[in-house]
């Protein structure tokens, strides 16, 4: 089917909009880049429900150097059941350099409200100040920091899943792995949304969607650029594109959500038949007209409130 017609106009938009300047300092780069992606997707989200409460913490990373990074807390309204809530570590997407929680909150509290768990919305620190592994370190320390203060949160430590949209299902993914070969607690379940996958670029719909649909096969290449120390050899190492990892078995139940015209289409799907394989309950939907980031669109797209509630059921179902 053709793109979502409330989209059209956006993609119009931003096709007649003056290109950034590749030689703009990267401080300029990306809150010109942070306010383009307000202005296109963000700008057409539902602001944050009533009745969710949230505050922000701080958490301690040991990996690859100490330091210090901030999460937002999302609880939803009404008594906690018995033995607490269930919990969602959030990872937020911006292809690891753009991005904050606070363009997420909306998002975040609507999780919150609609599948009755936690929310824990992590800022990783970002690249290229920020290389790989780093981002995916601070999702580790988020991981471990939740699990270690549940009784705090008001979460059943038994009962937390991961996920996260763009580059951070990616970490959400990474991080799977992560928690599954370090011996760690594992989530429950995890939610890739729109995930990016596969660091090589090299699957079909990053060409076929690759231009013209938000996110393009150039910004990809550049996100990976800058994500990565060593783009030639890392591209393939298992914590950067999960998709190239040779053992999936024993990681968290999945839903792998893509959409038509995302140039991450492919590598999610192939993604979700590699779980399937490994013995791994997953839950994969496409859905048809949407571009990268058309979730988000709740306020003008009323299919995106179908996609965001997916993920909500979803962690509702499997986390009990």
């Amino acid at each position: 089917m053709p793109v979502a017609p409330q989209i059209q106009p956006i993609l119009d938009a931003v096709a007649a909009a003056p290109p950034l300047l590749a030689d703009l300092p990267l401080a300029e780069r990306r809150a010109a880049s942070n306010k383009a992606l307000e202005s296109s997707i963000l700008a057409f989200a539902e602001a944050a429900p009533e009745g969710v409460t949230t505050r922000d913490v701080s958490i301690t990373v040991k990996e690859p150097e100490p330091g210090k990074i901030t999460a937002r807390v999302y609880t939803p309204a009404g008594p906690a059941p018995k033995g607490g809530r269930p919990g969602y570590v959030y990872l937020h997407d911006g292809t690891w350099w753009l991005g904050a929680v606070d363009r997420f909150d909306g998002h975040c509290a609507h999780i919150a409200a609609e599948s009755g768990a936690v929310v824990i919305s992590v800022e990783y620190r970002l690249a290229p100040e920020f290389k790989f592994p780093w981002p995916l370190e601070d999702a580790y320390a988020a991981w471990i920091w939740v699990q270690e203060r549940a009784f705090q949160l008001g979460v059943n430590a038994d009962k937390v899943a991961i996920g996260g949209t763009g580059a951070g299902g990616n970490l959400a993914a990474a991080c799977s792995i992560m928690l599954r070969d370090r011996r760690q607690p594992t989530p429950v379940a995890q939610v890739l949304d729109a995930a990016i996958l596969d660091l090589t670029l090299s699957l079909p719909s990053v060409s076929e969607n690759g231009e013209g649909y938000l996110l393009t096969r150039a910004a990809l290449e550049e996100a990976v650029g800058l994500y990565l120390t060593s783009p030639r050899s890392e591209r393939t190492d298992p914590l950067a594109s999960p998709l190239h990892a040779e053992d999936l078995a024993g990681l968290p139940a999945a839903l792998v959500l893509t959409g038509e015209y995302d140039p991450l289409r492919d590598e999610g799907e192939a993604y979700a038949k590699q779980l399937e394989g490994a013995g791994v309950p997953v839950e994969a939907k496409r859905f048809d007209g949407f571009v990268h980031g058309a979730g988000e669109l709740t306020a003008l797209v009323p299919q995106a409130r179908e996609y965001r509630s997916t993920m909500a059921q979803f962690l509702k179902r499997t986390l009990g």
